[in-house]
């Protein structure tokens, strides 16, 4: 395993101050370190999500395509979060989602047999999980409102705080994808923000 990848995600499960080294050691037993490339696929609509996965390096996107062909980006997951496609990973159905690499990334992965092990063996890693669900459904929750209630400029400016490290990074159409507006009205915005 890259030590770098390990050092990261070993600091991430650390930091929660919630494991002994003992239990450290089992869940890094567990993990699969991968490198993705950019625009590789982590999964592809009609596959079935088997993965848990930690970003600790770069960032991924998750999308639909309408029948239209158009993209609707949902989720951002840069470093330090988790991605799958949590209804294919828990039904064994095939996923309706794409999650794809926008930067070259570097992950850990853990599967679905094996974290189930662990929230079975381990019970601070079911706390762990909880937190992720919760912080997961808490920007889901924050997303929807900001959709629905926010006018163009107070979702971008909404962005920025939620990604700080992200509005420069990534490219302006996925962006306005993400915010549920047009690259041209992001365009504009940004040519009129001074402060960003």
């Amino acid at each position: 395993m890259s030590a770098s990848i390990f050092d990261i995600f070993e600091s991430y499960i650390r930091i929660h101050s919630l494991f002994s080294d003992e239990e450290i050691l089992r869940i890094k037993s567990l993990v699969i370190p991968k490198q993705l490339k950019k625009k590789q696929y982590l999964l592809r609509q009609g596959d079935v999500c088997r993965f848990h996965t930690f970003i600790c390096s770069g960032c991924l996107r998750s999308y639909r395509i309408d029948d239209s062909g158009k993209e609707h980006i949902f989720s951002f997951s840069p470093a330090n979060h988790w991605v799958s496609d949590p209804v294919s990973l828990v039904t064994g159905m095939p996923s309706e989602e794409f999650i794809e690499a926008i930067e070259d990334s570097a992950i850990v992965q853990i599967s679905a047999g094996s974290f189930k092990s662990l929230l079975k063996d381990i019970p601070n890693f079911d706390v762990l999980n909880t937190k992720i669900i919760i912080d997961d459904c808490s920007r889901s929750r924050d997303r929807i409102y900001m959709l629905i209630g926010d006018q163009a400029e107070e979702r971008y400016r909404h962005f920025i705080q939620l990604f700080p490290q992200l509005h420069q990074r990534l490219p302006i159409f996925m962006i306005a994808s993400y915010l549920g507006i047009t690259r041209e009205t992001l365009t504009r915005i940004r040519s009129n923000m001074i402060d960003i």
